[in-house]
């Protein structure tokens, strides 16, 4: 559909149209960017209920893109979407009451929307409660639900919730150590580029736990690490044995 069936459609009400049009104007899709129009139209399907265009619409409210910030609308305008099984919203929505971001902190209201958005398939969302099970956010620390999350978040190779489970297994979190299940995810993680999965298998190469001895090998890892923007592979390389 062209911009000019998009507008035609959004000025007369359609809410699909406005929040298509809001994405077009944000974007600078065909057109000049312009975030005061994009938060318009955002704000004008949401207007008309669209729950993906109250999302927008809060969201540039919280970042203060395109109009001035309201985090109580944000508030009003992320709950109603999630409420209306919006993902996005549901996630958003659980960051600012985990953060304290117009509202008061409420780690309870936090959990209840991240599972919430998890259920619904959002990997990010079933990241963060596993970084609060494992962490004990406003809950009791659990490291078999902190486990359970991550291993969700490996199976479509998120590459942050891989780390900190073999960090987990190393430390033995989980009952037990399992260096061999934690050297796996690392090895996992850094054929996709992660460069904190690199740093861990640069420094088990370096004391042999889990991997061959090698110094070689852990300067190789380190190094990868490192022009990633490692700061502890960079510190690692600047001491003995590497110098």
């Amino acid at each position: 559909m062209g911009f000019q069936q998009v507008l035609k459609k959004a000025s007369a009400g359609d809410p699909r149209a406005r929040n298509a049009l809001g994405y077009i104007y944000y974007r600078g899709d065909g057109v000049e960017k312009n975030l005061e129009k994009a938060f318009q139209w955002f704000n004008l399907a949401a207007e008309s209920g669209d729950p993906e265009g109250e999302c927008n619409a809060a969201h540039m409210l919280v970042h203060a893109e395109g109009t001035n910030a309201n985090l109580d609308e944000a508030i009003r305008l992320y709950t109603h979407s999630a409420e209306q099984g919006y993902v996005i919203a549901m996630f958003n929505l659980a960051h600012m009451y985990s953060d304290g971001l117009g509202v008061k902190q409420d780690w309870s209201k936090a959990i209840e929307w991240y599972t919430k958005a998890e259920e619904g398939g959002n990997v990010l969302a079933c990241y963060r409660l596993g970084v609060i099970y494992e962490e004990g956010r406003g809950t009791d620390k659990d490291p078999a639900l902190a486990e359970k999350r991550y291993l969700r978040c490996a199976d479509v190779k998120y590459t942050k919730a891989m780390v900190r489970l073999g960090a987990m297994y190393l430390r033995g979190d989980t009952g037990q150590k399992k260096v061999s299940a934690a050297v796996k995810l690392f090895s996992q993680a850094a054929e996709e580029g992660d460069p904190d999965a690199m740093c861990w298998l640069g420094k088990l190469s370096l004391s042999g736990e889990g991997m061959v001895k090698s110094t070689n090998n852990a300067k190789k890892w380190l190094s990868k690490a490192s022009i990633r923007g490692n700061e502890e592979a960079k510190e690692l390389l600047s001491q003995p044995p590497f110098v």
